[in-house]
């Protein structure tokens, strides 16, 4: 099981830096699309550019943001739970997180499918649009196993207590 966990942050952390490449690259793209606006010449097709960069940035940073416990959460009443009530809480909630994205993973992966047999491609540089739903969808993937993970270590907590 801790090799499975050592994988997974390994993974996560990969994910995390091609996401940081895909925010620096959406930064630079803006700002080179912007002084070429000034002087008249626009970069084609930056506004689809940007988007899909946008894609990748979240994509990545998602199992890593749940590996490291960084969503938004409010505990106003879960913090008042004995310790018991709060892992049953939790397992509640990293049961309900996995089922949604364990569909969600799913249905991607179907809409990329989809996608590609249409041979839907960007407006303005044509470019495949099911590639990036399908690396999407492979980052669910990979936030669903970290949420397996974090789901069998909570599991384990409320077990002892």
């Amino acid at each position: 099981m801790r090799s499975f966990e050592q994988f997974l942050t390994f993974l996560s952390d990969k994910l995390k830096m091609v996401g940081a490449v895909a925010l620096f690259g959406m930064a630079l793209l803006t700002c080179a699309d912007v002084v070429g606006r000034l002087f008249g010449y626009p970069i084609f097709g930056s506004i689809e550019l940007v988007s899909f960069l946008g894609v990748f940035a979240v994509a990545m940073a998602l199992p890593l943001t749940q590996l490291s416990k960084g969503h938004i959460g409010v505990e106003l009443f879960v913090d008042k739970l004995p310790r018991k009530g709060r892992l049953f809480f939790e397992v509640c909630t990293e049961t309900v997180s996995l089922v949604l994205f364990v569909i969600i993973s799913w249905r991607m992966f179907l809409f990329s499918f989809k996608l590609r047999a249409s041979g839907e491609v960007s407006m303005n540089l044509h470019l495949p649009e099911y590639a990036i739903v399908f690396v999407l969808a492979c980052c669910c993937v990979v936030l669903c196993l970290v949420i397996v993970s974090s789901l069998l270590k909570t599991l384990s907590k409320l077990a002892k207590t």
